[in-house]
């Protein structure tokens, strides 16, 4: 099995996901592919539960953890991130777009949490998060897709910059997200997995 992180667009659409239809006004911007193999035992719940541990990890060291505090420093700057309290299901956001698609009410939804993402759904093979500041309205997507009889795991991110500045920013920031900070979140959550998994067997035994 190849293990190539980073993947085509094509790659990640030939499986049918509810994302595809829900997002469909949003840009395509990257798919990854985590390189770590999910056997049928394997929840995406499982992987999920590591990979917000290696996400907090990883914000807080390295040159990736460097990146991330100088985003943060800037959004604060320029009023870049102010987000109003997410108590009731709010107008526009995918929150709100998913809960009217599926008749359900605030409490029926993920619990949105205190991080800068905020849930939309979470299934048995998809995770949709999203993000909107005053330069993006970005959401990103993990899936446990089959491939060669086991499962693998993707990361998809879709964005709809706003405005001009919007697609500056996407642009001026992008080396940084393909050389920098998805290698190093890819890394991060592979290391977690082989633990994961080491252990478990260990248990097992």
């Amino acid at each position: 099995m190849s293990q190539k992180i980073k993947i085509s667009p094509e790659e990640h659409l030939k499986h049918s996901l509810y994302v595809h239809d829900l997002l469909s006004d949003y840009e395509l911007e990257d798919v990854w592919r985590f390189p770590i193999i999910l056997q049928s035992e394997h929840s995406l719940d499982q992987f999920l539960t590591l990979f917000r541990s290696a996400g907090d990890q990883l914000s807080g060291k390295g040159l990736a953890g460097l990146l991330f505090r100088f985003r943060l420093f800037l959004g604060k700057l320029f009023h870049w991130d102010e987000q109003q309290p997410v108590d009731h299901l709010i107008p526009g956001t995918l929150r709100h777009r998913y809960a009217g698609r599926e008749q359900l009410t605030f409490e029926e939804l993920p619990d949105p949490g205190t991080g800068d993402f905020i849930p939309v759904y979470q299934l048995e093979n998809e995770f949709l998060s999203e993000i909107a500041n005053k330069t993006v309205e970005a959401a990103l997507h993990i899936s446990r897709v089959p491939q060669d009889g086991v499962w693998v795991v993707h990361m998809a991110v879709y964005v709809k910059p706003k405005g001009g500045f919007g697609r500056f920013y996407m642009a001026l920031i992008k080396p940084f997200r393909l050389w920098v900070v998805y290698p190093a979140m890819m890394r991060s959550a592979k290391k977690k997995w082989e633990h994961f998994t080491k252990e478990s067997k260990r248990d097992q035994s």
